[in-house]
């Protein structure tokens, strides 16, 4: 370790409520690990604070303090259960630290040293202690909040669409009330449109509502007038003021159900609209969406695909403002698919390209965290060291960094065989199912004719 580097100053407190300008655990913190640098004649060239709790690792400052580690002899805490309340983490990280060459301190304990027997055992007594303490603040802040409940309060004020400081905001709570109306009789798409083509402003203040947000909203019992709390098998519930009946909010919530239930089936919509969800539109890449029905006085029905980049909830941007009769465009992408099926050269040239998937692969990621718990379960149990922990932690570790650099590898596409099974899919299965299954995006270009793109390795 190089002494003439200036050292670090990690800090950690567990929400924002605790960093605000009122709030004196940060500059308290600072101020104990600044008074010990200059006791030990260090100098300070950066604080690194992350605001979470002490049992989350996911720290941003902190893997970035380990990265710019070279540049530090040292790093300072304010108290050791600063850096974890949490045993397993609090010596992953601290072999974490000592591992990227840093010597550790704490304004409340002195030097924090693995290497050495004492310090290793003063630092193991105080993290189970911060870990008791923390379950013990965790179980009298619970207890408090049911104590409350059960009296007849909510645990905090309601906060929720139609609601704000406990009290009915009625110009939204309107709104509330219309989308339960509408959607005893549309879909969530239709209500989300016309919630954006009035101008209605989502319960996050974006001029934008997602399909989630409007079922998430007709799923919440508040609307019924329930409010609930509790975990662990105990679910108190307080009655508050309902913006739908009891009745309604039951009647459309069966019918949601209903509908997630018939998906695909004959009697629901995606056998009528067959390219909703595959198909794009040839000029802006925005997906093309469909009209409601048109009723005819012949008694005929008359229903059209568009590209939704044309609406004003989107910009307005698209040029491409035609709209097709669904059955024409069916009709135009079947005779297209056919002629596709038999036309390899076309269907390479259609391939797309695999899409990197994100840093981190989900299921590698999901496997690397169970057994990350496993190796915690097993410190608990006594079956393996401190020591132990900490160089799994950092194998964990590593594997997780190469997971980021590594984008997955697509098998590339058998031609022949995805042919075959096209072809068989337009002999057995509707034409919606046909396109989902081979992983084919139908794009609708300017004047109806169709084109075709091709998920890479599939």
């Amino acid at each position: 370790m190089n002494t003439n580097l200036p050292a670090a100053i990690y800090l950690r407190v567990s929400g924002k409520l605790q960093a605000g300008p009122d709030r004196f655990g940060l500059a308290s913190q600072e101020h104990d690990a600044r008074t010990y640098a200059g006791r030990l004649g260090l100098q300070v060239a950066r604080v690194y604070v992350d605001q979470i709790t002490g049992v989350s690792s996911d720290r941003v400052q902190f893997q970035e303090l380990l990265q710019d580690a070279p540049a530090y002899s040292a790093v300072i805490l304010g108290v050791q259960d600063r850096l974890a309340r949490d045993v397993p983490l609090s010596y992953a990280m601290l072999g974490a630290l000592q591992d990227a060459g840093l010597k550790v301190y704490s304004a409340g304990e002195g030097a924090l040293d693995l290497e050495d027997d004492t310090s290793a055992l003063g630092f193991g007594i105080r993290a189970v202690i911060a870990d008791q303490e923390r379950r013990r603040i965790t179980k009298r802040m619970y207890s408090g909040k049911l104590a409350k409940v059960r009296a007849g309060q909510p645990v905090t004020p309601i906060s929720a669409y139609g609601w704000r400081n406990g009290q009915v905001l009625e110009e939204q709570a309107q709104w509330v009330r219309w989308i339960f109306d509408q959607l005893e009789t549309q879909g969530s798409n239709q209500v989300m449109w016309a919630l954006e083509a009035q101008g209605v402003p989502s319960p996050a203040g974006r001029p934008r509502w997602g399909k989630s947000t409007i079922l998430k909203l007709v799923q919440n019992p508040l609307y019924r007038g329930v409010y609930e709390y509790g975990r662990k098998g105990e679910r108190l519930t307080l009655q508050v003021e309902a913006l739908v009946t009891p009745e309604q909010w039951h009647r459309v919530n069966e019918v949601i159900q209903g509908r997630f239930r018939n998906q695909g089936r004959a009697g629901s919509q995606a056998h009528v609209y067959e390219l909703q969800g595959v198909a794009r539109c040839g000029a802006c890449g925005h997906v093309i969406t469909s009209t409601g029905v048109q009723h005819l006085k012949s008694g005929g029905k008359l229903r059209y695909y568009y590209c939704r980049g044309t609406l004003k909830v989107e910009g307005a941007a698209c040029t491409h403002r035609t709209y097709y009769r669904i059955e024409e465009v069916h009709d135009v992408v079947h005779q297209a698919l056919r002629q596709f099926a038999g036309d390899a050269d076309a269907v390479l040239r259609a391939v797309q390209p695999p899409t990197p998937r994100g840093p981190v692969q989900g299921e590698a990621l999901t496997r690397l965290d169970a057994e990350w718990e496993r190796w915690k379960g097993a410190l608990r149990a006594g079956a393996i060291t401190p020591e132990e922990l900490a160089s799994e932690r950092r194998r964990i570790d590593a594997v997780r960094a190469k997971l980021r650099a590594a984008p997955a590898a697509a098998a590339p596409l058998d031609v022949q065989a995805w042919q075959a099974a096209l072809s068989d899919k337009l002999g057995s299965l509707p034409l919606g199912e046909t396109l989902r299954a081979a992983g084919i995006t139908v794009l609708l270009n300017e004047g109806g004719a169709v084109t075709f793109q091709v998920r890479g390795g599939r």
